[in-house]
């Protein structure tokens, strides 16, 4: 059933073309704006998520662990659908390693576009480096199954089979 609904969420996801994600600016924590493209050339895992949503708020441990694993191979970003003070008073004693961005109406057409019709969260979406995407994951990710994915991108095998 599982593999069932992220075949699913992949035959929505299509739609979601590499130049979109490059011509997309969200806000950081400090309100700056910050352009995806600026992380163009390298995989890219983009984890949606809110202070408020419980299985969000897990998972993120692991995508720092991660992010430290694979620092200079995949960059994550997180899409935080929430108001910046809270997500800042949130991450500040986890010392989050990789990009918050703040993103509102924005990121939940976003996350539409990508193929979470629904509007769940957490929400997960993997592109390799040329910008195609290759996975989403709707609900919590575990850790090994997102390493699994991120390890595959220094193997020359194909990754399409991982889920």
């Amino acid at each position: 059933m599982k593999k069932a609904l992220i075949a699913l969420l992949l035959l929505h996801a299509t739609s979601f073309a590499a130049n979109d994600l490059a011509n997309i600016q969200l806000n950081d924590l400090a309100g700056q704006p910050q352009a995806l493209s600026q992380w163009q050339g390298r995989p890219l895992v983009i984890n949606y998520w809110a202070t408020w949503c419980g299985p969000c708020r897990q998972e993120i441990p692991d995508l720092i662990e991660l992010q430290k694993k694979y620092q200079g191979k995949v960059q994550l970003i997180g899409i935080a659908i929430d108001d910046a003070a809270a997500v800042n008073a949130f991450i500040r004693p986890l010392n989050v390693n990789y990009p918050i961005l703040i993103g509102g109406n924005s990121a939940m057409e976003m996350m539409r576009r990508q193929g979470n019709l629904h509007a769940g969260l957490p929400f997960t979406v993997i592109f390799d480096a040329r910008g195609q995407k290759i996975a989403v994951q709707l609900g919590r990710i575990k850790k090994e199954q997102l390493d699994r994915v991120l390890s595959s991108f220094s193997q020359p095998a194909s990754i399409s089979k991982v889920y």
